[in-house]
């Protein structure tokens, strides 16, 4: 197995996270998102037809999480085909919207869908599948194919045009169509639910027309094609064909329709129909007592249209990405211990930050002049004599009486060291031991572990050519599948230091923070890369820690454990022990500054 880390799934996966601007976690065996953290399963292979349906699943829910407004889907869940097609008409939506941002995510996107069709995961609808499922399955293959430009889907979009046209009356299809030529204009998800209440709106004033032209025929029902409650399209000021209502700001997300109004009436739902019309309708018999039994191409229309009103949860057709999901869904023999956690800003303390970064850059600015005078001496190179020159080396002159004309003395200076360095800090509970010296307290251990990485940090970002950052795990509610981002690299320490300091909680997660340090130090340009990592014992997985710890070894970044009173030899190749904590500031510039001279 490979084992270098540039193009293993998990960095991948949190460098397009990074790209698009979510969080992202990988771990366990099923994908999903909870609207803010898209999590990837912990796939440790090189297939490429799973990876190629792994990214367009995460850029799919990046722009979800980006754009979409939930809780107009909260109001639209009681019904199904409500939800399906509000589905539908948003996904186009947010594809095109982060297509103009990020062009590469188009291609992307329709590479998950080619495999979907490959795989048989997508087909045309037959004359047996349910209306709803045909209405369905037009509006997906065709947006797809006008909107995002999915040519893949041609095929499936004629097809599926073709069943529509045969099973829906003239009428509902042409005005289909129409409130359809407004798709291009949806500015959020709130216009995208206002056009799936127009559309079933539609389908339910061509089932009231059918109704009213043959009162004694199909559809007279005595009032059960009437639409009530929740999946009902609700008529609101102002509401007509016409889209007249102004875009909504997607940022404000308050979960309420356009008029304030909920979802919410008095009476029953389309989606919840009696279950013997819903049958009927579903299997193409007619309901009216007068029916002679003979199926008419109007007939037939009308049921379609009350099917499609009637749905149920079992008569809608899976979303695309739904399937796409299913795909990447690891057994328990395929998942691995790969944990790359998601990142979140520490809890802000500007008062003890500012302390903090007060009593650290006193000690920091001394240990920076020293280690930039250590680096700028290692950088120039022992001196080469040439036979031309600026400067004479007066120890060589006895060299021109032998014919030697190389007397002059030239020295040219190395880059600078070109390094960038992650500091990681745990902060379990452990870390709130008492340091004593000389029956003196010297403080809590997690207290000088922030001041010794502050003053580090400061030195190191002081140094030319180095690019410090500061991690500190487990992160929020000491969740193992979390880490605090203290600061990231490019980021300068007075603008992070409100972010220092803060307690301890949870477990020992070292593997998730070597994952984590090991992503943002890929995403570094400088050549070397360095994790430090201080901490106070044994990780919570022992196994995966060492796992990690081969695959940085196998990429080039070099990881030094630094013990906090205790042996970490046992699990870091490379390691210091820093048996007196009051030492750690002292040993932490001493470590970076041999590391910085052999750079």
């Amino acid at each position: 197995m490979n084992r270098n880390l540039n193009n293993a799934f998990p960095i991948v996966a949190a460098a397009l996270g990074n790209k698009l601007g979510v969080k992202v976690r990988v771990g366990g065996q099923e994908a999903r998102t909870d609207g803010d953290i898209i999590q990837i399963p912990a796939y440790d292979g090189e297939d490429p037809d799973y990876r190629d349906v792994a990214w367009g699943y995460l850029a799919h829910e990046a722009a979800h999480v980006r754009y979409t407004e939930m809780s107009y889907f909260n109001q639209a869940a009681a019904s199904p085909i409500r939800k399906a097609l509000l589905n539908i008409l948003e996904d186009v939506r947010i594809e095109k919207r982060l297509a103009d941002i990020y062009p590469g995510t188009r291609l992307t996107i329709e590479k998950t869908v080619r495999k979907l069709i490959d795989s048989g995961d997508f087909a045309a609808p037959t004359p047996d599948d349910h209306p709803a499922a045909a209405l369905q399955a037009f509006l997906l293959f065709g947006l797809r194919r006008r909107e995002l430009r999915q040519t893949v889907l041609s095929d499936l979009a004629d097809s599926a045009e073709r069943t529509l046209e045969d099973r829906f009356p003239p009428g509902a299809v042409t005005r289909l169509f129409g409130l359809l030529s407004e798709v291009p204009d949806l500015a959020g998800t709130r216009d995208c639910l206002s056009l799936t209440d127009r559309i079933l709106r539609m389908i339910q004033e061509e089932l009231e027309k059918a109704n009213d032209e043959n009162p004694s025929g199909e559809g007279d029902q005595g009032g059960q094609d009437q639409p009530t409650g929740q999946n009902r399209p609700d008529r609101r000021d102002g509401d007509t064909d016409d889209r007249s209502h102004p875009a909504k700001d997607e940022d404000n997300d308050t979960g309420t329709l356009p008029d304030g109004g909920k979802t919410e009436n008095d009476s029953g739902s389309i989606g919840h129909a009696p279950e013997d019309d819903r049958k009927a309708a579903a299997d193409g018999e007619t309901l009216s007592p007068s029916s002679s039994g003979q199926d008419t191409e109007d007939d037939a229309g009308v049921r379609a249209l009350r099917a499609v009103l009637s749905a149920g949860d079992g008569d809608i057709g899976q979303d695309l990405f739904e399937q796409a999901r299913d795909a990447m869904r690891l057994t328990a023999s395929q998942s691995t211990d790969i944990s790359l956690p998601t990142v979140d800003e520490p809890p802000r303390n500007l008062q003890g930050g500012l302390a903090l970064l007060d009593k650290s850059a006193r000690e920091s600015g001394r240990i920076r002049a020293t280690l930039q005078g250590l680096v700028q001496s290692s950088r120039l190179r022992r001196p080469v004599h040439k036979r031309a020159g600026h400067r004479v080396d007066g120890n060589r002159l006895y060299r021109i009486a032998t014919g030697d004309a190389r007397i002059f003395d030239r020295r040219s200076p190395q880059s600078a060291p070109n390094t960038a360095v992650h500091v990681l800090v745990d902060r379990s509970p452990s870390m709130k031991a008492m340091v004593i010296h000389d029956q003196k307290v010297i403080g809590l251990r997690i207290d000088l572990a922030w001041e010794a990485s502050m003053a580090l940090a400061l030195a190191l970002e002081g140094t030319p050519g180095v690019n410090p950052a500061v991690t500190a795990f487990p992160g929020r509610h000491g969740a193992d599948d979390r880490v605090y981002r203290v600061m990231d690299h490019g980021q300068r320490v007075r603008q992070r230091a409100p972010y220092f300091g803060f307690g301890t909680e949870g477990g020992t997660p070292l593997a998730q923070g070597l994952w984590y340090a090991a992503s943002r130090l890929l995403a570094c340009r400088e050549p070397r890369k360095v994790i430090l990592a201080l901490t106070d014992g044994e990780p919570d997985n022992l196994d995966a820690t060492q796992d990690i710890l081969a695959r940085c070894a196998a990429t080039g970044i070099e990881v030094v454990g630094i013990g906090l009173g205790l042996e970490v030899g046992q699990v870091f190749e490379r390691s210091v022990s820093i048996l007196h904590i009051h030492e750690l500031r002292a040993r932490l510039f001493e470590l970076s500054r041999n590391l910085l001279i052999a750079a």
